[in-house]
């Protein structure tokens, strides 16, 4: 009887103890988890602060390299203004001379105000100012006006060699659709822009196409330097260029772009473009396809 007795202790005890044990495993099982969760995070919160860094190391790297930028763009033709206004004084000079001088002025003025405006219009975008207006858009008197501008401008800039052409799809003169013509014409005056800045043989051409009735889609096409595909998403950021050394052969403060793609996601457009280096750049402008209002 009393063998049956120890014996029935020693097994109570001895569940007790295996109780106890599988306890000390579920809280260790926990416990391990629990730690393995907190270093997730921890590593998860280490990564993300390196992100952070690094990230503010670029923006404080893009900071200076646009002070530096901004500074040599403000200074150059401020430079000019100030150096040939005072040439203008000189009462010795020739008629054609003081003329020259006037055209040089007159033109850094102008790249001047353009600066200030690129600023003035990527400021009221981000504060949520700018808004669009939907108004008649003769598509066709639109880039006549631009290819006529830019045909002149060419031979200031003393590429007379490159063609400049138009390729309109609807050939109807009064071909209207409904949009902000303010911002369509400056964005594309953008990309005509670039596209004469980059090339310096063969053509742009610029047009438009009907997509199934829903959309038109413009695009201006060059046969430049052309950039390479990954720095595409570079392009469409405020003050960065496809080159943004300080060795770097084009000017520009690096906001046309990313002014036109904000112009055209601001009037319910899409924005992209193709490239590859030596073999030219095309942009597209995609726009629901909306007909004027009678």
């Amino acid at each position: 009887m009393v063998l049956y007795i120890l014996l029935a202790v020693a097994l109570i005890a001895s569940l007790a103890f295996f109780f106890y044990y599988m306890k000390l495993v579920t809280q260790k099982t926990r416990m391990i988890a629990l730690l393995s969760e907190q270093n997730k995070s921890i590593l998860k919160a280490q990564k993300e602060l390196g992100l952070a860094k690094d990230k503010a190391e670029e923006s404080d790297k893009l900071k200076s390299a646009f002070l530096a930028n901004m500074s040599h763009e403000i200074r150059t033709p401020l430079n000019a203004i100030m150096g040939f206004s005072s040439l203008l004084l000189d009462p010795g000079i020739e008629e054609s001379e003081r003329k020259q001088f006037v055209d040089i002025i007159h033109n850094n003025s102008t790249r001047l105000l353009s600066l200030m405006d690129e600023i003035f219009d990527i400021a009221q975008i981000e504060s949520g100012l700018a808004q669009m207006q939907q108004e008649p858009c003769h598509v066709n008197e639109l880039l006549t006006s631009l290819v006529t501008f830019f045909n002149l401008e060419k031979s200031l800039t003393g590429k007379d060699d490159i063609l400049i052409r138009l390729r309109k799809s609807n050939k109807d003169a009064g071909f209207t659709i409904y949009t902000d013509p303010k911002k369509l014409r400056q964005t594309l005056f953008n990309l005509v822009e670039n596209a004469l800045k980059y090339t310096n043989e063969g053509s742009i051409e610029i047009g438009y196409e009907l997509k199934d009735g829903e959309s038109v889609e413009f695009y201006v096409r060059d046969t430049g330097i052309g950039f390479p595909q990954e720095k595409l998403d570079v392009l469409f950021q405020r003050f960065r260029q496809a080159d943004d050394s300080s060795t770097r052969k084009f000017g520009g403060i690096g906001l046309g772009l990313t002014l036109s793609q904000k112009f055209i996601k601001l009037i319910g457009g899409e924005m992209r473009a193709e490239s590859k280096p030596g073999s030219g750049s095309v942009f597209y402008i995609s726009l629901p396809y909306k007909h004027q209002v009678n």
